[in-house]
């Protein structure tokens, strides 16, 4: 095998692992992201509710 070859497949899973690290450590926030939106869900849609009242009012 040609070292460059390797130098250049290195790199390459040196970036691979550089990008899929960023993705998990973003998993708890999405996660956090996703509980706060069905812990807000009930009144998001009282206001919707009570927004659609308002316009047929």
């Amino acid at each position: 095998m040609d070292l460059s070859l390797l130098a250049d497949n290195l790199d390459d899973y040196s970036t691979f692992g550089g990008n899929i690290g960023t993705a998990l450590t973003m998993i708890p926030d999405l996660l956090k992201g996703i509980i706060a939106f069905f812990e807000n869900f009930g009144d998001n849609a009282d206001a919707t509710s009570a927004a659609f009242e308002g316009l047929s009012s």
